[in-house]
């Protein structure tokens, strides 16, 4: 094992090198034992800069690349906010406006995650689901982290504001639904979510 001295001696205190590849998984084990620093107005710098491109990226339809730049922008806010809190760093819902569709309730653990449950939503198979969270994970830098399905199900916003929640998945089986509903709650705190079956 390392000291921390040696790891000083060998890498320095900054850690904004790793901030800046999005390799949060080292940069977070360096900050928790105090052997690394970086610059905050740098980081905004650069989560400025991410939003930007998520939009522009956005106007130009790469709907997936405007989602990874907006989920790194996430990420260093909380870095920001929070502190190396991997946990913290992803969002615990993503579920757009009007979706229709297909979800999953996924565990992250390791690589500094504590058994972080989210909720996630995509257009194909719930295992490809489960496949572009786990792909969440390496674009944010957490190599050591996976995603474990917890269930799936499906989501829909309704014609009278309501998002409901109903059936299974027929390869992780069902998610459990009321959890899921809580997250959904406070995603959209404004909103009607109803549980369906």
């Amino acid at each position: 094992m390392v000291e921390n001295e040696d790891l000083l001696s060998a890498t320095g205190k900054d850690v904004g090198h790793l901030v800046r590849a999005t390799q949060l998984e080292a940069a977070v084990g360096r900050l928790r034992v105090g052997a690394g620093c970086f610059d905050a107005a740098e980081v905004e710098a650069q989560i400025r800069e991410l939003n930007d491109y998520a939009c522009r990226a956005l106007s130009a339809g790469e709907r997936a690349e405007a989602q990874t730049a907006a989920r790194r922008a996430f990420a260093l806010r909380a870095l920001l906010a929070y502190g190396p809190n991997p946990d913290r760093m992803v969002a615990e819902v993503e579920l757009p406006e009007g979706y229709q569709g297909k979800i999953v309730l996924v565990l992250f653990k390791g690589g500094g995650f504590e058994g972080t449950v989210v909720l996630r939503s995509g257009d194909g198979w719930h295992r490809e689901i489960l496949n572009n969270a786990r792909s969440e994970l390496r674009d944010l830098g957490f190599p050591s982290a996976d995603a474990y399905p917890l269930g799936g199900a499906y989501a829909g916003f309704d014609s009278e504001g309501r998002i409901l929640i109903w059936g299974t998945s027929d390869e992780f089986g069902a998610c459990d639904k009321e959890p899921a509903a809580e997250m959904i709650r406070r995603a959209y705190p404004r909103r009607t979510v109803v549980i369906e079956d």
